[in-house]
């Protein structure tokens, strides 16, 4: 507050921000069938075979809620209230028990060792303090429980996909909720402690430009 009176955002910040948050969940969209050829059967390996409570980070517009298997809870943890009506499609298109939380991944109102599984795909990328989210997945992971990722990362060093990164940064981050694909994930990932990692390193080629570095593999509490 300055003088007394709240400083209120012009009704153009909140319109742009709403077009941004449109434009983010119809490009969300448009990739889901593209992932799911790419990753659908490993997607479906793990993510299926999780039972109980499920915590998904980011769930978008509910890309994932095709691999679960049917009446499964999932607290989806997605603070964009853009996506939520499609998401919920999803989920009930697909016969998931979804409850939505507009929340953040750095803090999760979700009881520790309550979770049997978390998801977090293309995630990681675009949180303020990865290495803080992680820690609220251990916590709420109980014991033996699994966490499925898949996230952009840094490209190799002196390579054209790595000032490609550089060069789009701004833009992606725009277009994207953040996103950061120059982050060293699987880093951060080993140094958190979990009793089992594996981690896969996929190249899209060049097609897939400056985001096609990627990790996707599980972690065991």
């Amino acid at each position: 507050m300055r003088g007394g009176r709240a400083t209120v955002p012009p009704v153009q910040d909140f319109e742009r921000q709403r077009l941004r948050s449109r434009l983010e969940a119809s490009l969300l969209d448009s990739g889901a069938d593209a992932a799911h050829v790419r990753y659908g059967a490993q997607k479906a390996a793990v993510i299926g075979a999780m039972s109980g409570t499920v915590v998904e980070l980011g769930p978008g517009t509910g890309a994932n809620m095709r691999y679960y298997s049917p009446g499964t809870r999932v607290i989806g943890i997605e603070p964009n209230p853009a996506m939520h009506e499609r998401l919920r499609a999803s989920a009930d298109q697909h016969h998931v028990d979804l409850e939505i939380r507009t929340l953040r991944g750095e803090s999760i109102d979700v009881d520790d060792n309550s979770a049997s599984g978390v998801v977090g795909t293309l995630v990681l990328c675009g949180v303020d303090d990865p290495g803080q989210v992680v820690g609220e997945i251990r916590r709420v992971l109980r014991p033996g429980g699994t966490y499925f990722f898949l996230e952009h990362v840094l490209a190799p060093e002196r390579t054209m996909t790595r000032r490609a990164q550089r060069v789009l940064r701004r833009p992606n981050r725009w277009l994207f909720n953040g996103c950061e694909p120059t982050r060293d994930t699987a880093m951060v990932l080993r140094a958190a402690g979990f009793s089992e990692l594996g981690i896969d390193e996929v190249d899209e080629g060049a097609r897939a430009v400056h985001v096609r570095h990627r990790i996707v593999g599980t972690a065991i509490e």
